[in-house]
C-alpha cells in the first residue's frame, strides 16, 4: 500500500472522529441553552439536542440542506396537526386522517430528510396539544428544534468545516486496485493450464461496476464538501476535486474495456457466453501485455516510473499485434478474440496516456 493510501485512509478515519467530536460538542451546548429559550419552548428542552444531532453531517452544506429539510418536515407536521385542531378536538378519525395525510405529504422528494418528520410531528401535535387544548407544545418542539439545528450548523462551520477529498482519493485508489487485481489475474490465467484453476476474475463484473459507482459517490461527496465551505477556498482543494473527476473518467473508461476484456477471455476458456476460441500462441504475448497494463495502472497507484512503465506496456502491446498480425495473414479468421482483446488494450493505454503522461509530476496535489 503507497504513503498516499495511508494517508487518505488516515484522513478518512480522522474526519469520523472530528464529526463525533463536534456532534457530542454540539448536543451538548444545545442541551445547556434549551432551558433558557423563552416563552413555553424551555419546557421541551430535550427537542435541542435532537436538533443540533440532526444538523450534523459530514459536510456543512450537507449539514444546512438536512438541518433545513428537517425543519420543513417539522413545520409542515405540525401544519398539519394544528389545522385538525382548529377544526375541533381530535378523535380518531381526524387523527387518522391526518396522519394518513402526513406520510402522503412524506412522500415529496423536495423533503429530504425532513420526510420522516412530517406524519411524526403531526401525531405528536394532534395528541399533546389535542389533550392540554394549547399549542404550547408545537410552539415548543419548533423552537428548540431550530435552535438546536443553528447550534449544530454554528458548530459545523467553526471547527475545522470538513473536506472529504481524503475519502474521495482513498476511493479512487481502492478502484485503480481493483483493476489492477483483475488484469493480473487474467494474465495469470492465460499461462495457466485450461481451464485455470483460478476463475474469481471471471465473476467480478458486478463488482468492477460497484467500484466505479462507490468511486462516483466519494467524488461527488468531496465537491459537495466545498459548497459553502471556508476551507474550500484553498487552490490545491479545488485541484483535488477536478482531478478526482478526471480520474473517475477514466477509470470508468479503464472498467468498461476491461470488463470487456473478462467476457472474450471468459468466452474463449469456458465457451460461454460466446462461442470463441483463442489460440495458444497468442496467450503467452497477451499475458504479458495485460500483466504491463496492470504495471501502468501500479505505476499510477504509487506515482513512480510512470513513462517507463507505459512504454514498456505499449512494447508488449505492439508485439502481441504483430504475432496476431502474423496469424491473421496464414487465414487465420479475422473474428477471433485476440482483434477484439487488442483493441480494449489500445484503448485502456490510450486513456491511460491522456491522463498521466501529461504531467507525470502531477498525479497527487500539492
Amino acid at each position: 500500500m503507497s504513503v498516499f493510501r495511508v494517508w487518505a485512509k488516515s484522513t478518512v478515519n480522522g474526519q469520523r472522529v472530528l464529526l463525533s467530536i463536534k456532534a457530542a460538542l454540539a448536543v451538548g451546548i444545545a442541551w445547556f441553552l434549551a432551558p433558557h429559550m423563552p416563552g413555553v419552548a424551555d419546557k421541551y428542552p430535550y427537542y435541542a439536542p435532537l436538533g443540533a444531532l440532526v444538523s450534523m453531517y459530514p459536510t456543512f452544506i450537507g449539514s444546512v440542506r438536512t438541518g433545513f429539510q428537517t425543519l420543513l418536515g417539522l413545520l409542515l407536521g405540525i401544519g398539519v396537526g394544528g389545522g385538525v385542531l382548529l377544526l375541533g378536538h381530535p378523535n380518531i378519525v381526524t387523527i387518522s386522517l391526518a396522519v394518513g395525510l402526513g406520510v402522503l405529504l412524506a412522500g415529496s422528494p423536495r423533503l429530504g430528510a425532513g420526510r420522516e418528520y412530517v406524519p411524526v410531528a403531526t401525531l405528536l401535535v394532534l395528541i399533546i396539544d389535542g389533550q392540554s387544548g394549547v399549542d404550547a407544545f408545537s410552539v415548543g418542539y419548533a423552537v428548540q428544534m431550530g435552535m438546536g439545528v443553528l447550534v449544530g450548523l454554528a458548530v459545523n462551520v467553526a471547527i475545522f468545516p470538513p473536506l472529504t477529498h481524503g475519502a474521495a482519493l482513498a476511493q479512487i485508489s481502492r478502484g485503480r486496485e481493483v483493476l489492477i487485481r483483475q488484469l493480473q489475474d487474467m494474465a495469470k490465467a492465460l499461462v495457466e493450464q485450461w481451464p485455470p484453476e483460478h476463475e474469481e476474475w471471471a465473476a467480478r463484473g458486478y463488482a468492477l461496476e460497484d467500484s466505479v459507482s462507490e468511486i462516483r459517490g466519494a467524488v461527488h461527496e468531496a465537491r459537495e464538501s466545498h459548497r459553502a465551505n471556508p476551507r474550500g477556498l484553498l487552490r490545491a482543494t479545488h485541484r483535488v476535486v477536478s482531478e478526482g473527476y478526471n480520474d473517475l473518467a477514466v477509470l470508468e473508461v479503464i472498467t468498461f474495456h476491461i470488463r470487456d476484456l473478462s467476457e472474450v477471455l471468459a468466452a474463449a476458456i469456458w465457451g460461454t457466453p460466446l462461442d470463441v476460441a483463442l489460440d495458444t500462441e497468442l496467450c503467452g504475448p497477451l499475458s504479458n501485455c495485460m500483466e504491463a497494463t496492470a504495471g501502468v495502472l501500479l505505476a499510477w497507484e504509487e506515482n513512480t516510473k510512470v513513462q517507463d512503465a507505459f512504454e514498456a506496456a505499449q512494447r508488449r502491446l505492439a508485439n502481441f499485434t504483430t504475432v496476431l498480425a502474423a496469424r491473421e495473414s496464414n487465414d487465420v479468421p479475422s473474428l477471433e478474440p485476440g482483434v477484439a482483446i487488442a483493441l480494449d488494450i489500445q484503448r485502456i493505454l490510450a486513456a491511460l496516456q491522456q491522463r498521466l503522461l501529461a504531467s507525470e509530476t502531477g498525479l497527487i496535489p500539492e
